[in-house]
């Protein structure tokens, strides 16, 4: 059987007719949500221009702020109370509508904070959305010592944002702690430099100086600088 035979030859010659493929919307994006832990103790502007900075670069949809209950990777310095600490965040959250807090840490008192259990847990609560860990370059270069390191970096994604001095860890140094696809996985969370409002210094610096009789007026938010002179934080 020639083709001719199946498809008449010449201009007149008609195709048969192809089905169409009906034009589908967009699939909707996963809410992305990021979760930005530490002591907060004070929070400081550090915190809240890096989280807005991240907004603005739409790399997450909200930055969610949660304070650690117990965290292993401190020194056991005293820390102020978990609700003076939760006091300090909500005023500061107040900057931005898309800022939120979890007490989900400090309702653990009977155990130390890891990064792992919180995120497994928040896994379970938001199954639909996307969760980003926030964390600084300091901690991806001992991020291989951290409770469940391994399954932590296959059950979240991460946004890395660069320390003022501190280099990107090399891929060879990654490749035998967490493997080729995690350890690519993790460099290509590392977002740039340009922009983004790096604050040399720290919540413990900032009690410190505090204690000295400092005024830590411009570098925590007003409301919060308030707060922790009405309280007579930090110097005792």
């Amino acid at each position: 059987m020639y083709e001719n035979d199946i498809f008449p030859a010449g201009p007149e010659a008609e195709l048969p007719d192809q089905p169409k493929v009906p034009e589908m919307p967009p699939l909707p994006q996963a809410f992305r949500l990021g979760v930005l832990g530490g002591t907060f103790d004070p929070p400081h502007l550090g915190h809240s221009e890096l989280a807005a900075e991240i907004l603005r670069q739409e790399l997450c949809d909200e930055i969610m702020f949660i304070p650690t209950g117990i965290p292993p990777h401190k020194d056991h310095e005293a820390l102020t109370t978990a609700q003076q600490r939760l006091e300090m965040l909500k005023l500061l959250i107040q900057c931005n509508p898309k800022f939120s807090y979890s007490n989900i840490e400090m309702n653990r008192s009977d155990r130390e904070s890891y990064t792992f259990d919180t995120m497994r847990m928040l896994r379970s609560i938001f199954p639909d959305q996307q969760l980003y860990f926030i964390m600084g370059m300091d901690c991806l270069h001992h991020l291989h010592t951290w409770h469940r390191a391994t399954e932590l970096v296959q059950l979240c994604d991460f946004i890395v944002y660069p320390r003022p001095g501190m280099r990107a860890p090399f891929y060879n140094e990654l490749l035998g702690r967490f493997g080729d696809k995690a350890s690519r996985k993790l460099l290509d969370s590392i977002i740039e430099a340009e922009d983004l409002p790096l604050w040399d210094i720290s919540s413990s610096d900032l009690r410190k100086a505090r204690r000295a009789g400092g005024d830590l007026g411009n570098y925590l938010l007003p409301a919060v600088w308030n707060y922790v002179q009405e309280k007579r934080l930090y110097i005792d």
